[in-house]
């Protein structure tokens, strides 16, 4: 957690992106959620994403361990907020918006229960070491039948340490393979990430159904 901290006080976010993801806009439909539902969106950032979620008709629910993001998510987007503790964190609201502030393995399951779920720049962020609690957590904060929508990215782990850490396909089956259905709905070779040194990225989209 130290590190996000850091990286954020240094301004050093490179995974932000100041536009809507093309994979998000492209496959959001194809995934077909629930209309007018609540989307969870795990280390959620700034992320603008968000908006675009918003925009569809959704109320959108992140989850966010640094302070500043969610402070700076509120602030550039002119909302004013609502700040209430629910257990062990600090839950901020402007509607269609609500973002909860602390350790995200800290959630009480059951606190939120969303239709759907979207997962950019989350899972990559976090070692495998806990990435079975990540799982367990969107398990427990969504509703039978949600779906989700996961963009990996992969690479040789050993040429580059991380975050953003690979997570390649058979890591995803493994990680979802209780409670879930898998499915993939489109596999892409990245060129210009291989400036970082790696021999070869990737990128997998999943639709991931929770049974």
């Amino acid at each position: 957690m130290e590190y996000w901290h850091n990286r954020w006080d240094k301004e050093q976010t490179g995974w932000h992106r100041d536009e809507f993801n093309d994979l998000l806009e492209k496959y959001w439909p194809a995934i077909n959620p629930a209309k007018d539902g609540e989307v969870l969106v795990p280390l959620c950032g700034k992320s603008l994403d968000m908006l675009w979620l918003a925009e569809q008709g959704y109320d959108v629910v992140g989850l966010e361990m640094v302070e500043q993001a969610v402070q700076t998510f509120f602030e550039e987007n002119k909302l004013e907020t609502i700040a209430d503790e629910t257990g062990k964190h600090i839950k901020h609201s402007s509607p269609p918006f609500t973002i909860f502030h602390g350790d995200i393995f800290d959630l009480e399951a059951g606190v939120v229960q969303a239709d759907a779920w979207y997962d950019r720049a989350a899972m990559v962020a976090l070692p495998n070491s806990v990435r079975e609690q990540y799982v367990k957590q969107i398990y427990n904060q969504t509703k039978a039948g949600a779906v989700g929508l996961l963009i990996t990215f992969a690479y040789p782990q050993e040429q580059m340490e991380g975050p953003p850490f690979a997570l390649h396909d058979e890591d995803v089956l493994r990680f979802f393979s209780d409670g879930f259905e898998v499915e993939c709905l489109e596999k892409i070779d990245i060129d210009d990430e291989k400036d970082r040194g790696l021999s070869k990225v990737t990128s997998t989209v999943f639709k991931i159904t929770k049974t």
